[in-house]
């Protein structure tokens, strides 16, 4: 139980330093709470000696270096009778007494509603805390960044009550500024309550983004990719193709390859998908990729180059739409229904404009990707669906277009247990033509 007297303690047993960044503004944002951290169990154990009576929850990673530090903590905990509830991250069995087990330590949702229920923290307290008008952020959180997704303040050393702006929305700032302004003796900035969400959401990714994959378990590798996956495109829309875009995107679609490559069953990486609770733009795409480039291996004009190319189209062929609601309009009357302002359907209906034009400023992207991009809804010029798929449209494109479909299909049945008869034959039934049928017949040896 929380004391009255204050926040919530929890003591967090993280040793990278990015996740230990990450938790403590989530917590702290979503569930106000005030956290200690420590890098391991024997160190995690020094603190308890004194202060266990202060300590509310812990968080401790299932195992830092060679240290098995939940099991340590928890068999601690027991010995001495102490009754904090202990969540335990990261892969691997769970240690028996533990409150709660998170596999997937990067599943940042699953991690706050857990610490909410160990602290009795309902969704009505959260929707209740007062939250000042300009939410206070640690400034070393702006040394990850090299811009803010909304306005940002300083507060007036003489008048506390007055804000100053720093940063302006989207406009570039440099480390050195931020370094001036630590200079100044500041150790917080500001931003607006209602864009401090939204601001803890980008540094988060931000900070994912620069996770290493050594430092990840396959599971976790795939939630850094989808969040990796959101920033990039929120950076295109607001900067487009720069330095920094090019080099985020290659690495994501490394991640996209590695992740085809690695997992040879169709089945068992939507399996993984669903269970690490990504996005439904990324499962798309890294289904997309899996089933496109089973179709040009098979095809007789396939080759190495043509499945780099299929998947460079399918990491990229989306990058315009902003969420998973606009990622599901696959068709005219999806438009039609969709409840979005005007400058949403806008942006749907031109999607695959806006993607190809991206490819046009990508360096050394493969000859032809952005016609393809344009075409994947069946319309030569990237705006609006086909209603009627045409003779006009190329023998990739029409490769890419059965891959997409073939993709929807089984994301639209995605809760049961995929039938491969029933998936083609709904596909056979769409694309009746001999030059989709043909393509079509490829995805009889897929490995589910």
């Amino acid at each position: 139980m929380v004391r009255e007297d204050s926040l919530a303690l929890t003591l967090l047993v993280e040793n990278n330093p990015k996740i230990e960044s990450f938790y403590m503004l989530n917590l702290s944002t979503w569930l106000g709470l005030e956290i200690i951290s420590k890098k391991k169990a024997e160190f995690a154990i020094g603190l308890l000696q004194s202060e266990a009576a202060n300590i509310d929850l812990i968080i401790v990673r299932s195992k830092i270096e060679k240290e098995d530090s939940a099991k340590i903590l928890i068999e601690y905990l027991a010995k001495r009778k102490l009754t904090i509830p202990v969540i335990e991250v990261g892969p691997g069995k769970e240690v028996p007494g533990a409150f709660a087990h998170i596999p997937n330590s990067l599943l940042l949702k699953l991690l706050i509603q857990n610490a909410a229920k160990a602290l009795k923290i309902t969704a009505k307290d959260m929707a209740d805390k007062v939250v000042p008008e300009y939410f206070p952020i640690p400034i070393l959180y702006f040394k990850v960044l090299r811009r803010s997704v909304c306005p940002v303040y300083s507060q007036d050393i003489e008048d506390p009550a007055v804000f100053i702006p720093r940063f302006a929305k989207l406009k570039d700032f440099t480390e050195a500024e931020v370094n001036a302004l630590v200079q100044e003796g500041i150790t917080h900035l500001y931003v607006e309550k209602l864009h401090r969400l939204d601001f803890v959401n980008n540094v988060t990714n931000e900070l994912m983004t620069e996770l290493e994959a050594l430092d990840l378990s396959a599971d976790e590798q795939l939630t850094a990719a989808d969040r990796s996956l959101e920033l990039l495109t929120q950076k295109l829309l607001s900067i487009g193709i720069t330095e920094e875009t090019v080099k985020l995107a290659k690495k994501n679609m490394d991640t996209l390859k590695r992740t085809v490559k690695t997992n040879p069953k169709l089945a068992k990486l939507l399996e993984r998908l669903l269970s690490n609770k990504t996005s439904y733009i990324y499962r798309h795409t890294q289904i997309l990729a899996y089933v496109g480039s089973h179709i040009v291996r098979n095809i007789d004009w396939g080759s190495p180059d043509q499945e780099e190319k299929i998947m460079f189209i399918a990491f990229f062929h989306d990058l315009a739409l902003a969420d998973d609601t606009q990622a599901r309009v696959a068709s005219a009357l999806d438009l039609r229904k969709a409840n979005f302002s005007p400058e949403v359907k806008i942006l749907v209906e031109k999607h695959a404009q806006l993607a190809a034009e991206y490819v046009t400023k990508f360096p050394h992207a493969p000859m032809g990707a952005d016609q393809i991009i344009r075409q994947h809804h069946g319309t030569l010029n990237g705006i609006g669906f086909s209603e009627h798929w045409g003779n006009n449209v190329s023998p990739m494109s029409v490769v890419f277009i059965v891959a997409e479909e073939f993709t929807r299909i089984i994301l639209k049945n995605e809760e049961r247990p995929l039938q491969r008869h029933d998936l083609l034959r709904e596909l056979k039934e769409t694309f009746p033509t001999s030059r989709f049928q043909k393509v079509i017949e490829l995805l009889e040896s897929v490995t589910f």
